[in-house]
């Protein structure tokens, strides 16, 4: 009886190990908001114990709102000191350089350098998954027209390669929010994995996912498959004459101050707010609002669902193509010109 134990745990043993390693899958891992952050650094960590083969690269300074944008035609530096633990960030870090001089590392350059030159070295192909984030912030509704998180995977999957974006609340970057988080990618990660058959990759071709993340993740009211929409959830962003006189931005600026700098460790956040204030008083420039400035209130929309708590799922396929009834009438306005 013993003897036959043995067997049955080794059968099972040798199905489990081989169930891992058929499930392992090669990842490219970006964002927007630079390599060294909680969310991405947590994220990374716990891939790598699920036994993904993880390949980090992320622009070295942060670099939200940029989208696409793209450094063309200028020596680019990528910082290769943590090679050895496949970590990697690209851009300019010098700003006594000159602006002819400075090539920062956009969100999407961080994604080509992943992809046309770590992915083919390490793995010899694309990798099976692009997932960029989790971003500090939502990107949700008009506002992901803006993202550097949804720029790259807008990048990946028009070279057909799968690609998720990842967007958690501005005002929870640390632990162990930022582990909640990474236990729902893993989660999305592995129910894709579970269904995908044979031969195929684990999303139709040319078909993303764009996930937002809600602030209460310990009591979150599930997941929800939604639209993009145009609905852009807790903020929006504008330009103001005045960026001091924007509470949502302030309150951004002093969370980040109270967990990135020492001096503001027993701060609190009304304190670093108002000293975020007198560094932007009376300087304009662009700023997160909270001001409201779309009326998409549909229940599909992913910005509702998200203030609603629920975690949203909705498909992005990086194409700015009308839907097929809107195509059909504006072809059908213009019709006269094309007689």
């Amino acid at each position: 009886m013993k003897k036959k134990y043995n067997i049955i745990n080794t059968v099972a043993l040798s199905t489990l190990l081989l169930s891992n390693y058929v499930s392992a899958l090669n990842i490219l891992l970006t964002n927007d908001d630079g390599w060294d952050t909680v969310n991405i650094q947590t994220l990374f960590t716990k891939l790598e114990e699920a036994n993904h083969d993880v390949i980090l690269s992320a622009p070295c300074t942060g670099q939200s709102g940029k989208g696409g944008a793209v450094n063309f035609l200028k020596e680019v530096p990528v910082d290769t000191s943590k090679a050895n633990e496949n970590m990697y960030c690209v851009g300019q870090t010098d700003s006594t350089l000159s602006f002819k001089d400075y090539a920062e590392g956009t969100p999407v350059m961080s994604t080509m350098y992943g992809l046309d030159i770590l992915s083919e070295e390490k793995w010899g192909q694309a990798p099976d998954l692009v997932i960029s984030g989790p971003n500090e912030g939502h990107n949700l509704g008009f506002l992901t027209n803006h993202s550097g998180t949804v720029g790259n995977i807008n990048f990946a999957l028009a070279k057909g390669i799968p690609a998720i974006a990842v967007s958690a609340t501005s005002k929870d970057t640390q632990e162990p929010h930022a582990s909640l988080v990474a236990d729902v990618v893993l989660k999305i990660v592995t129910e894709l994995v579970s269904n995908q058959k044979s031969g195929e990759p684990l999303l139709p071709i040319f078909t993303g996912l764009n996930i937002n993340t809600p602030e209460d993740m310990a009591n979150h009211a599930g997941y929800r498959f939604t639209k993009v929409g145009w609905n852009s959830g807790e903020y929006t962003a504008k330009f103001t004459t005045d960026m001091s006189t924007e509470t949502f931005s302030m309150e951004f600026v002093g969370r980040k101050l109270i967990n990135e700098h020492p001096s503001f460790a027993n701060a609190t956040l009304a304190q670093a707010t108002a000293y975020a204030a007198s560094l932007y008083s009376e300087k304009q420039g662009v700023a997160l609002s909270d001001d409201v400035i779309s009326a998409d209130n549909n229940e599909s929309s992913e910005g509702l669902a998200a203030s609603n708590n629920y975690i949203t799922i909705s498909t992005v396929d990086g194409s700015l193509q009308a839907t097929k009834a809107k195509e059909a009438l504006t072809r059908l306005k213009l019709k006269a010109l094309m007689q």
